[in-house]
């Protein structure tokens, strides 16, 4: 039986350990500058928790990202490669079940905004100002609040 590390380069430019999103986003951004790159990943399936499954009778299980905002095919593109974002179909309608709620959603502003409104009862202008500053938002921002006291400023 051959060994897994047979074809292992004996020199790497990066060690990249963990192969979900954002390990394989650094280690493709890193081969795509020429650097040597190996990607570790314990688990037989990549992605990390970015993943879903499939149970009997078609139930589709979503166990990471909820669905693909709309965006995020622009950021595929630039990020991965053309190939791999037309490869990316979305979802119609999202339905998030717990036990407090069951919500379908197109999973856009508009129906969020229609769900926050008449589900929550919460204030249009409430709603507004939540989008209004996440709009605002920075990735690069340091902004110490945990989501739940980013949620507490609004809800």
């Amino acid at each position: 039986m051959p060994s897994p590390f047979e074809n292992l380069l004996p020199r790497y430019d990066a060690v990249v350990i963990g192969a979900g999103l954002g390990g394989m986003t650094a280690a493709n951004n890193l081969a795509k500058f020429g650097r040597k790159v190996l990607l570790l990943e314990h688990h037989y399936q990549l992605g990390g928790l970015a993943t879903f499954f499939k149970r009997p009778k078609g139930h589709i299980f979503d166990i990471s990202l909820h669905g693909f905002p709309y965006g995020m095919i622009k950021s595929t593109r630039r990020y991965w490669t053309p190939e791999i974002s037309q490869r990316i179909h979305q979802l119609k309608e999202v339905r998030f079940v717990n036990p407090d709620f069951d919500i379908q959603t197109t999973f856009d502003r508009q129906d969020f905004t229609r769900i926050l409104r008449e589900h929550f009862r919460l204030p249009e202008a409430t709603v507004e100002a939540f989008f209004s500053h996440l709009r605002e938002m920075n990735y690069y921002d340091n902004d110490p609040r945990t989501t739940r006291e980013l949620f507490e400023q609004f809800f």
